[in-house]
């Protein structure tokens, strides 16, 4: 009986670690910050800037207060045309490279 006991928690600790080594590496994916700046901030229409490292492909989501995305699109171009987003507070995410990062969008 202890026998088994032992081999039971040895195996839960192994699976354990695994499971912890896994998360650890989908977290290194992304641990760096990506650096963003929009312009113009607030945002009234027409094109949004989104400064970045101009050279790889950028996955954009726009997302309302509720978390809701309400614009999503992947380009290469430093900026987007969101027609759709009413007056509120928004949260830009964007992922670039191995990095991602997040930026508050006004819209009067």
């Amino acid at each position: 009986m202890r026998i088994v006991l032992l081999i039971l928690l040895i195996s839960m600790h192994f699976v354990t670690a695994q499971q912890n080594e896994q998360l650890s590496y989908m977290n290194d994916q992304f641990s760096e910050k990506l650096s963003i700046q929009l312009y113009p901030n607030p945002y009234k229409g027409g094109k949004l800037l989104i400064l970045t490292r101009p050279t790889e492909i950028k996955e954009i989501m726009i997302l309302n207060i509720l978390g809701e995305v309400v614009f999503q699109t992947t380009t290469y171009e430093n900026y987007v045309i969101p027609n759709n987003l009413k007056s509120g507070i928004y949260i830009v995410k964007i992922k670039q490279g191995g990095q991602q990062g997040l930026s508050r969008l006004v819209a009067p």
